[in-house]
């Protein structure tokens, strides 16, 4: 039986608690953008007509209107990439992204479009790559290889939710396709909704539900209750950052396992396209140059090559490094990873100039056939 001071101390607690989510964590970060800071903004392209033929998150109901914008077009090209895609550091008016310059660039019988997705792993663009080249025929695809991005893991619902939401499945029979698919099949169906064999609510699940609707239209904190956990764990990330000394600067070696997965879906989404006749240009994006690079050098050295031979194996793959592209001048600062407010080198996102520069080298590569 709990005593009265048992009782009182319960209470307590869960009023601090309630008030240090609703002081503390507001839900106003997320890791997405948390990263860009406020000298680097989101953009994302549009046609020559003013139609965005631009995706981040793949929601169903874009994917039709971005599909028809491709019609009476000769010429298909799908570019995916990561933030580096649809960020621009320190825009003015008018300014865009090199999606939307090379498409405003190439003839007028090609249509460009883009999936970009913020942190975006080869495991990721596998499954986008895949479901794409369901929905059309590609004559090219761009296809960056970003090596801070393999160490992260796994797939994202957020930003694949039409091929999650369509149940979407890797035709490839390989070790990493049945993991991926399991992946996809617990993103279609959560383990609460794949185990219960009706999918009549229990009278357990009426009244969470009921719960749910009213916690959340009277608490602001319940309402925001999945953003307070990205802000919670932004700060915990910060907080590590801070307890050993990491800044953006900081060299990131590798993570075996993901590395190795990362590569194997690259390996994976290749042999694909070369078995359904897709050319491809593999390429090294710009990183800034003016100051060491936050990775062990050997393992970027190693990395390189490996991404280049990986293209060398397939006749319709072509590899480019444009590391150099973007001059260190135009690339900008981030906000800081261990929370102390100083502004950080930023490697990965740059200026509008570095977007028309990697857009004219890319344009070359394309020229070139």
């Amino acid at each position: 039986m709990v005593s009265r001071w048992e009782g009182t101390y319960m209470i307590v607690g869960a009023v601090l608690g309630v008030l240090l989510l609703s002081q503390g964590f507001q839900g106003t970060r997320s890791f997405e953008t948390a990263a860009l800071g406020t000298m680097t903004v989101s953009h994302y392209a549009k046609d020559l007509n003013g139609n965005s033929n631009h995706t981040e998150r793949a929601n169903p109901e874009e994917i039709e209107p971005l599909l028809n914008q491709l019609t009476n077009k000769t010429r298909h090209i799908l570019i995916l990439g990561n933030s580096q895609t649809h960020s621009i550091n320190q825009k003015k008016h008018g300014q865009t992204v090199y999606p939307e310059l090379l498409s405003k660039t190439l003839d007028s019988a090609t249509a460009v479009l883009t999936h970009s997705m913020p942190n975006a792993n080869f495991q990721e663009f596998r499954v986008s790559h895949s479901w794409w080249s369901e929905k059309r025929d590609w004559d090219l695809i761009l296809i960056p290889a970003f090596m801070d991005d393999l160490r992260e893991d796994g797939l994202r619902k957020d930003f694949l939710k039409a091929p999650v939401a369509e149940g979407h499945q890797l035709a490839s029979e390989s070790k990493l396709s049945t993991f991926l698919n399991a992946q996809l099949e617990r993103l279609t169906n959560p383990p609460s909704e794949a185990g219960s064999e009706s999918k009549q609510n229990t009278p357990q699940d009426i009244t969470e539900q009921a719960i749910n609707d009213w916690l959340s239209e009277h608490t602001s904190i319940w309402r925001n209750r999945s953003n307070a956990r990205g802000d919670l764990f932004l700060s915990l990330y910060e907080l590590r950052n801070k307890a050993f000394g990491i800044t953006a600067s900081t060299p990131r070696k590798m993570i075996p396992a993901r590395y190795n997965r990362n590569i194997e879906a690259l390996s994976n989404l290749l042999d694909h396209a070369t078995s359904i006749g897709q050319r491809i240009i593999l390429y090294i994006p710009p990183i800034r140059t003016d100051v060491p690079p936050p990775y062990d050098a050997k393992e970027y050295s190693q990395f390189k090559t490996t991404i280049e031979s990986m293209a060398e194996r397939h006749t319709l793959i072509r590899f480019a490094n444009l590391e150099n592209t973007v001059p260190g001048e135009y690339w900008g600062l981030k906000s800081s990873t261990d929370g102390d407010g100083k502004p950080e080198l930023d490697y990965m996102h740059f200026q509008f100039k570095g977007h028309q520069l990697l857009a004219g080298a890319l344009e070359n590569e394309i020229r070139k056939r």
